[in-house]
């Protein structure tokens, strides 16, 4: 199961499903950005979900997660994929007893590489 492509971003809330960035998957690397931050990491896929250890980075107006307003923050992401659909749970490594819910939507193909 391939993951290479374009993928948009959403916490579950209060309020339902908040949008807060976008990821870039591409053999197993992923790169991402939002407003007030960019994360990159890993993943790996087996069956029908996915593993991500990502890497948070926040500037501006910090959004706390897991009670925690850093600069930076690693987290866990395992999800299970329906079509172009990820939904799964964010976690602290070694803390699974609290989780955000999270879902990941496909957009696009990775542009293909041209020369200039």
């Amino acid at each position: 199961m391939s993951l290479n492509g374009i993928w948009s971003c959403e916490l579950g809330g209060a309020y339902g499903w908040e949008p807060i960035g976008t990821l870039f998957l591409k053999q197993g690397h992923l790169q991402g950005c939002g407003r007030n931050h960019y994360s990159f990491g890993t993943y790996k896929t087996k069956g029908d979900g996915a593993v991500f250890h990502i890497e948070l980075n926040h500037f501006g107006k910090k959004r706390t997660l897991f009670g925690q307003k850093s600069e930076q923050i690693r987290v866990v992401v395992k999800t299970r994929r329906d079509g172009d659909t990820m939904i799964g749970e964010i976690t602290l490594p070694g803390h699974t007893e609290y989780s955000i819910a999270v879902r990941f939507k496909r957009r696009a193909d990775l542009p293909e590489k041209k020369t200039h």
